[in-house]
């Protein structure tokens, strides 16, 4: 797959709900919204796609 970084991310977005907001560009294979050790968001996450065409659609559209 194709990772993409993701950062300025509100500290109330899930997982989930980061895969809905990226999931108009591709098949998304994994989400992640890293988190401290409290369970806190850190701000920032990656969404995975399943190939780099999806990838960079989603940098295009979303940067």
């Amino acid at each position: 797959g194709s990772n993409v970084y993701v950062k300025n991310i509100v500290d109330s977005v899930d997982d989930d709900q980061l895969k809905d907001h990226f999931s108009s560009c591709g098949k998304i294979t994994s989400v992640k919204v890293m988190r401290d050790d409290k369970g806190m968001s850190k701000g920032f996450g990656f969404v995975c796609f399943s190939s780099p065409e999806e990838a960079s659609k989603a940098v295009s559209t979303f940067h």
